[in-house]
């Protein structure tokens, strides 16, 4: 359980989550140019992005991932800091 609260542990899954929201965003999206991208309608827009991104299931399930992984260290991190406070104030 100790080996949770790492902080070498916590940058690194704050690293790995991190580099992975980026690499899904970058397969997810559409790398030619387009015009007037606020004149396609929403479901259009998510056609085109099936259609021509690197790949799109992919970079979603990555977007996902990175972001559960995110949320796992923000509440890790809360975890680690309550512990550390509520040890603090016992002594």
């Amino acid at each position: 359980m100790r080996f949770l609260f790492n902080k070498i542990t916590l940058f690194g899954i704050s690293f790995l989550s991190f580099s992975l929201i980026v690499i899904g965003f970058f397969l997810q999206t559409i790398l030619i140019p387009l015009q007037d991208l606020d004149l396609i309608s929403r479901q259009d827009l998510l056609a085109l992005q099936k259609e021509y991104a690197l790949n799109y299931p992919l970079g979603t399930g990555l977007l996902y991932l990175g972001k559960f992984l995110m949320i796992l260290v923000i509440v890790l991190f809360i975890l680690k800091l309550y512990k550390y406070n509520k040890r603090k104030s016992d002594a």
